[in-house]
């Protein structure tokens, strides 16, 4: 219960008292803490279980189905609050007025280490703290928490300088200064941190050492710690750490962190690129002697060919230079791969005439090193590697141009200076070339084919298992890791060329037929009916959670609500119950889509990156021209799923990435929800308004493994552990954090003049198990998983009471964009939305779903195959199978909703189709 909420139900339990009477005494409220078992010293962070009886000294009974728990209030030693909101302990049963009850109560400790005050408390959920009506409250009782994980380095020294990329091991000896014993072999392992001479993060995860011997509490141990130097030349800071795997980093929580230790790091020469030079330079020097010798001498036919040697190892060894500075290696397969195209490249150059194949292989060298320079200078900026979609959304990425200069290293020349020895190379081999016969170069050039076509297939064969990273694309650079840097770009290339030159445009029929689709489908879209304009002028707040799935809303486990947030959230706005997954190998990326320009995703690969640089008519675009100001923030890289460039498709004025946030404990892929959404109120607030906000939230995620015990809130019981136990602790956290950010912007004023619109990026992931199926109270069935993997959309309008309550209208996520236009006065007919004004006069359509199902208020068809009498076909109302030709019609209507979407994607139809419907409004 948060302050306001709380004084607030003083107040109206005072005003009762009051009056008397006719109002009615309120029952008199008082516990005692008749017994309470604390340790002496207790970790900070950590979650323990205290033996507590309390008694009952009230008139009223503790019901746990009322809201009754137990929990607790932690304060400073001078007596200020520091926590309110304790963690809730459920009641095993009722009890009544003069009872006694013991437990073990949940208990989790502040995480930083000092003198504390605790106050065990029992709240009515919603209603108060018992503590605050009781004329004789429980005396807070005196705590010591201590660091539980802590650590000294006794003995040891670190080099003083270091190469660039370099990894050394040094001997240290460390002693356990926590509370807790490290196992050997454990979770708890030695690491370290990279800080720039200003004391800001460069590399926060170094590489980690096993301890070879448990060490208890005040132990040591010799431990030969591995660290990696930065791959960038400078003055460094380093600082030794310790991580307890999955829960915390030692500095964290240690009162006295190791102190940083100054390190300059030195430029080392690259291997890949220092070989293909000093081959150069070997060859050319070879083929210039013997351009000089009237007669030639042994050696001279290869001197002749010494172009296609040096190119073959500049196009295969260069690229791992790229790689690494990524922070990443082949994998497997990806070598023979990469030998693959340099051979395949070479033998192409076999057929071209003797004497201007050495400047042609010289030009193929240098366009090779600017790609690959330019790749190094793109993944400083945006952390990933160019390719066509970005280089065509180059006018929204200018920022890199004032920057650029400073995104060069002087490492970087050595990708480049084996070009000016190239040059003498070729000149020598043209020379060489000319006086000698004309060679049989079709058969060497198809030797060079047949050869690379086998270490293509050794490198296929090896690198099948990652094969769906070619089709679901998070970062480029995953692609160019299983290929290579060139490969990938060839295969960028050649999309591009298939999607943008190949494949025929639209004509102005095909946008005509498409026009028509959406005309007809006009009323769907529609601002129309009581709610249109509702919240005309108000601010605009979109939350996309990670992995939330539609069952968590009211959902309890243990009888303790998972989500008590979320759920006040839903009985206070509209909670749309039966919103489709949406998305496909997109995932998040395909949400956003969904929801900020209403387009369905495609069936394979991510449009995120097929189709990044559309010209959108996205959400935040179309309210920039109703004055708003738009903002997008997710605490990850802006290269994953090219959020830099989609984010500014849609319209987003501004968008912020993880590195404008301060750090903080990582839980999934970023930073943890309740640290991001805490630093995103202030940016909120600065905003001027009415303001258009989207926010990502990362969470964990499948598999939903290591969720740090620190943080635990539920009693998940058998499920403690498993990916659902997991979950349930991941929307827990979340919930916690989603409180605390209604609470600041209700107390910043803003909450009153924002709707509030969240939903779930996708589902989560979670096996379809019997136990699972039993926990949430439904049948271990086909359809009922289908119907788990649904999604919640929230949306809250300040102000208008009417609008509340569940809605089960079948639904999607392309659903998003045109109702929260239509509530905030704009009409969304004009626009090619393929989803529905939700609170307009949408008609019952098939919702394309995920896995290519679909749901009407009638059926749900669940697809066996490509065809429709493959599938199978569910009525609603029994969730009982019945003969897919029932499903036809929104069968039919879901497939032309995809394949429409599908077209205005692939033809970046969107403004064009907004032009053709405006105009056909006029007339």
């Amino acid at each position: 219960m948060g302050r306001s909420g709380r004084t607030l139900w003083i107040a109206v339990l005072l005003a009762a008292g009051a009056l008397g009477g006719a109002a009615g005494e309120p029952p008199h409220r008082d516990l005692e803490v008749v017994a309470v078992d604390i340790p002496d010293h207790l970790p900070a962070g950590g979650v323990v279980r205290v033996p507590l009886t309390l008694h009952n000294r009230g008139e009223d009974t503790w019901d746990p189905d009322r809201g009754y728990a137990v929990s607790y209030h932690w304060l400073a030693s001078d007596g200020r609050m520091m926590v309110l909101d304790g963690a809730r302990s459920p009641l095993p049963e009722p009890v009544p007025p003069g009872a006694t009850v013991h437990l073990e109560a949940r208990l989790q400790l502040p995480d930083e280490p000092g003198r504390y005050l605790l106050r065990w408390d029992v709240v009515e959920e919603h209603v108060c703290w018992l503590s605050d009506l009781d004329p004789t409250p429980p005396v807070p009782i005196p705590v010591e928490v201590r660091a539980s994980q802590a650590f000294t380095v006794v003995e040891g020294a670190t080099p003083r300088w270091l190469w660039a990329g370099s990894t050394i091991r040094a001997r240290l000896v460390l002693r356990n200064d926590g509370l807790q014993p490290w196992a050997a072999g454990g979770p708890v392992r030695l690491s370290s941190h990279w800080l720039d001479r200003h004391g800001d993060v460069v590399s926060w995860d170094g590489p980690r050492t096993e301890l070879a011997e448990s060490v208890p509490p005040g132990g040591t141990v010799v431990v030969e710690g591995s660290v990696t130097a930065p791959r960038v030349a400078g003055r460094y800071l380093l600082q030794w750490d310790m991580v307890h795997e999955g829960e915390c980093w030692f500095a964290e929580r240690d009162p006295s962190p190791e102190p940083l230790l100054p390190v300059r790091v030195v430029s080392a020469p690259p291997w890949g690129p220092s070989v293909s030079t000093a081959a150069c330079v070997l060859l050319a020097a070879g083929a210039l002697v013997c351009a000089r010798r009237r007669h030639p001498v042994w050696g001279c036919a290869l001197a002749a060919r010494g172009d296609l040697l040096w190119l073959t190892l500049a196009l295969g060894l260069k690229q791992g230079e790229v790689l690494g500075g990524a922070g990443e290696i082949f994998a497997r397969g990806a070598v023979p791969l990469v030998a693959a195209g340099a051979l395949a490249a070479v033998a192409s150059l076999l057929i071209l005439p003797s004497r201007r194949r050495p400047w042609v292989s010289w030009g193929v060298a240098a366009l090779a090193a600017g790609v690959l320079l330019a790749d190094l200078v793109y993944l400083r900026f945006f952390g990933d590697l160019l390719s066509v979609g970005a280089l065509s959304a180059a006018g929204q990425t200018d920022e890199v141009g004032a920057s650029v200069a400073s995104l060069f290293e002087i490492r970087d020349l050595w990708l480049v200076v084996d070009l000016l020895p190239g040059a003498l190379l070729a000149v020598a081999a043209a020379r060489l070339e000319g006086r000698r016969p004309p060679a049989r170069r079709w058969p060497t050039a198809v030797a060079l084919l047949v050869l690379a076509a086998a270490a293509a297939a050794v490198g296929w064969a090896r690198s099948r298992p990652d094969e769906g990273v070619l089709r679901q694309v998070f970062r480029n650079v995953f692609v160019a890791r299983e290929v290579g840097v060139l490969n990938f770009h060839g295969l960028d290339l050649g999309r591009a060329l298939v999607g943008r030159v190949w494949r025929r445009p639209p004509t102005d029929e095909e946008v005509e037929r498409i026009a028509a689709w959406f005309r007809e489908r006009g009323g769907d879209r529609a601002g129309a009916g009581p709610a249109f304009g509702r919240a005309r002028g108000d601010n605009l707040l979109m939350i996309q959670v990670e992995s939330l799935q539609g069952f968590v809303v009211g959902f309890r486990i243990g009888g303790v609500e998972v989500t008590p947030a979320l759920n006040r959230l839903a009985a206070e706005g509209l909670h749309f119950t039966a919103v489709a997954d949406q998305t496909d190998e997109g995932r998040s990326s395909d949400s956003e889509l969904a929801t900020q320009a209403s387009l369905l995703p495609l069936p394979v690969g991510a449009a995120a990156f097929q189709h990044g640089d559309n010209d959108f008519t996205g959400l935040a675009e179309i309210l920039g021209g109703s004055g708003y100001h738009s903002l997008s923030a997710v605490p990850f890289e802006g290269s994953f799923w090219n959020r830099r460039v989609t984010h500014r498709a849609f319209g987003f004025s501004s968008s912020l990435f993880d590195d404008v946030f301060a750090p903080g404990p990582v839980i999934g892929w970023g930073l943890n929800d309740g640290d991001f959404l805490t630093q995103m109120v202030p940016r909120i607030e600065a905003l001027e308004r009415p303001f258009c906000v989207y926010l990502i939230t990362l969470s964990l995620h499948h598999p939903f493994e290591g969720f740090p015990d620190r943080f635990k809130e539920l009693d998940v019981g058998r499920f403690e552990g498993t990916p659902f136990g997991n979950y349930l602790h991941t929307m827990r956290f979340f919930d916690r954090a989603l409180g605390r950010l209604l609470e600041r912007l209700e107390g910043s004023g803003l909450l009153g003049g924002t709707v509030l619109a969240l939903w779930g990026d996708h589902d989560a992931g979670l096996g379809w198990e019997p136990e699972m199926a039993d926990a949430l109270g439904i049948r271990w069935h086909e359809p009922d998983w289908y119907l788990t993997e649904r999604v919640p959309l929230v949306v809250r309008v300040p102000g208008a009471g009417d609008l509340r309550g569940e809605v089960d209208l079948p639904a999607g996520q392309a659903d998003v964009a045109p109702t929260l236009l239509a509530l905030l006065g704009v009409d969304p007919r004009g626009y090619a939305f393929v989803g529905r004004n939700l609170l307009g006069s949408p008609q019952d359509r098939p919702v394309p779903g995920a896995h290519g199902s679909f749901l009407d208020r009638r059926h749900l068809f669940v697809p066996g195959g490509p065809t429709l009498t493959e599938g199978r076909c569910y009525e609603l109302s029994s969730l009982e199978s019945v003969a897919p030709e029932a499903c036809g019609r929104g069968w039919a209507e879901a497939a032309a909703m995809v394949e429409v979407s599908r077209r205005v994607l692939e033809g970046d139809l969107q403004q064009r189709l907004h032009a053709v419907l405006t105009e056909a409004e006029k007339r």
